[in-house]
This record gives structure tokens, sequence and C-alpha cells, in this order.
């Protein structure tokens, strides 16, 4: 194994491991000694990767969440797909890495964090969330929207996700966030074809 690749596999088993205890004991009385332990490297190779808890936090949803969004967007036949079902698809997968991947607090940590970098570094949001751009590319390659209205779809579905994942937050993960999430998400899809 080359660097690259030893370095990737050891920031996987730092996401891993905190994802586990952040889950297990919360993120307060998780420490970074105890996600370094967990996944079998010094504290100091944690340093090495991330600052803190919130950039390691900031990095599973920005690193992780798009890992885990782009093996599945491949996964799904688009060919075989009109538009509603596969935005409806994508929805529902970002839904569920949020509820059955990484849970309530670590979403609601990760939405404070990465707020404040936005509002420092303006845009850092949406480059970090490269697998967005793929669901803009298909958005903009579906011959049933007329063109001017692409862009206005690609941001409704951004912002409806968002806001169901803020709503799940505000609510302490107290609904499901996927049934609920689907419901919205129909509603919103039912005249795009």
């Amino acid at each position: 194994m080359n660097r690259a690749q030893q370095k990737l596999t050891t920031r996987e088993k730092l996401f891993d491991s905190a994802i586990i205890l952040f889950n297990k004991q919360g993120i307060k009385q998780t420490k970074i000694i105890d996600i370094a332990q967990h996944a079998n490297v010094s504290t100091g190779t944690f340093y090495v990767h991330f600052k803190s808890k919130e950039e390691i936090i900031s990095s599973i949803y920005y690193e992780e969440f798009n890992r885990f969004m782009f093996t599945k967007i491949k996964s799904i036949n688009q060919n075989e797909l009109n538009l509603r079902t596969y935005l409806l698809k994508i929805g529902v997968l970002e839904l569920k890495f949020a509820d059955e991947k990484v849970g309530v607090e670590i979403t609601t940590v990760a939405f404070e964090s990465n707020l404040k970098t936005n509002m420092t570094i303006i845009g850092n949001h949406s480059k970090k969330r490269s697998f967005s751009h793929e669901i803009k590319k298909t958005i903009d390659r579906s011959t049933s929207l007329d063109s001017e209205y692409k862009t206005v779809v690609f941001k409704e579905f951004e912002t409806i996700i968002r806001g169901i994942m803020m709503t799940w937050c505000f609510n302490n993960g107290k609904e499901n966030i996927v049934d609920f999430g689907t419901a919205l998400l129909n509603r919103y899809l039912i005249n795009i074809k």
C-alpha cells in the first residue's frame, strides 16, 4: 500500500471510530485519545489528519458523505429512471446517511460547524459537497425540464434536503427522517417527470 492509500485508510479508520464513539458516548464525552485508540493509531496521527473533534465531524460530512453518495449514485441506473424517481432515490440516500450512518448529534454539530466555516469562506459548503455536482449534471441533462428551470429544480431540491435534515436536528431525531423526508420529497417532486 502506497502512502496516499495508507493515509486514506487511516482517515477512514478515524472516521469510523469517531462515528462509533460519538454515537455510543456522545460527542462531548468522547476524547480525541479515545478516537485514536479505537482506530489503533496514535493521538499524534489523529492530529496529522484533523485539528479537532469539530474538524473531523465537518470532514465526516464532506469526505465520508461524498464517498457514500458517489458509491450509491454509481449504483443507480439513471437510464432506466425518470428525473423524479432519480431525485427521490438520491434524496432518500442522503437522509439514510444522516440517520443510519452518522446520527442526529453528528448531523447537528456538522451543520453548526459547516455554517460557521461558510460564513468566513463563502461557498465552501457547495465546493465540498462534490456529489451535488453529479446531481446537478443529471438535472441539466434532463429533457423533461426547460433549461431555465433546471437550476431552480437543483436549488429547490438541495434546499428541501437540508431543510428536512435541519428539522430532524431541531426535533432531536424524534421522528423518522427517512419517512418524514420521503413524504416531503414526494410532494415536492410530484410535478417533475
